[in-house]
């Protein structure tokens, strides 16, 4: 699936906290791979951050703040199913670091960003 007019990009919870892990910004990163792409956030993600955030996971509050700059989408389910689905309904790409997730969104034709080295992205199609 060429990208060229994908205008959104789906973020799960693991990448709003991966910056704070690897020390990189977000959105200067996104506009390196995928120029002009708009990030959304499914609410599953957000309910996620929530919780580890009342846990006193302090990588989850600060995802948490991040994450209030991008639209949200609300969306029914828990767990990596409702970011699949939204993908691969929508033809939208996801940044993820979970493995299984991206290994089977590349196997339904939906690309993928991950961090790579020292907090550069990189973009997979399938």
């Amino acid at each position: 699936m060429p990208l060229e007019g994908t205008k959104r990009l789906i973020l799960d919870s693991n990448a709003l906290i991966a910056p704070f892990q690897f020390s990189f910004n977000l959105d200067l990163e996104l506009e390196r791979v995928l120029p002009g792409v708009r990030p959304i956030i499914p609410t599953p993600v957000i309910r996620e951050l929530e919780l580890l955030a009342g846990k006193g996971e302090r990588l989850a509050k600060a995802a948490l703040a991040l994450s209030s700059k991008y639209e949200t989408i609300d969306i029914k389910g828990r767990g990596d199913a409702p970011i699949f689905n939204l993908a691969v309904n929508m033809s939208w790409p996801v940044l993820t670091m979970d493995r299984k997730l991206r290994d089977n969104l590349l196997k339904r034709g939906v690309p993928v960003l991950f961090v790579r080295g020292k907090g550069k992205l990189e973009l997979r199609e399938p």
